[in-house]
């Protein structure tokens, strides 16, 4: 059963994934009953984020609280600054970078969740002291999670 939850700024439990992003975990699975997803991630200056994929199961949304993020939507490239907001429906193709030259600042939301938190994890326990996971590593890691390359 969910309960109520509050998570102050900078706490709750985070994952390093290489040494250029931080996500925060604020809504999890077991918070929730599974319904709904947040997190916090930050990005270092022109750091990759997610390269274009799909969720089968899920739909993710995204808004952008500090710096410029380059989102791929479907066929097309759109810059959202601190305010903009995306809604990913499940099967749409998407993916976003720090296209910026300071840190960004992204909160991540997914409904439903399907063990999300675990996804963010396993990309730190991948990509652990300068690491840099096979694509097949890869591939199979985010199939685990509803997340499918494109």
């Amino acid at each position: 059963m969910s309960v109520p939850l509050y998570v102050p700024s900078g706490e709750g439990e985070f994952v390093d994934i290489r040494d250029t992003k931080r996500t925060y975990l604020k809504l999890t699975t077991a918070d929730s009953d599974g319904e709904f997803g947040f997190f916090e991630h930050h990005m270092a200056p022109e750091a990759s984020g997610a390269s274009p994929h799909i969720h089968k199961n899920s739909t993710e949304m995204f808004y952008v609280v500090k710096g410029e993020i380059e989102f791929t939507i479907g066929d097309r490239k759109v810059v959202g600054e601190p305010g903009a907001f995306a809604y990913i429906p499940k099967g749409e193709p998407h993916g976003f970078t720090n296209r910026g030259n300071e840190d960004a600042t992204l909160l991540i939301m997914f409904y439903p969740i399907y063990n999300r938190e675990d996804y963010f994890r396993g990309l730190g326990r991948l990509t652990a002291n300068g690491r840099n996971p096979s694509l097949e590593e890869l591939q199979e890691h985010m199939a685990k999670y509803d997340q499918f390359m494109v």
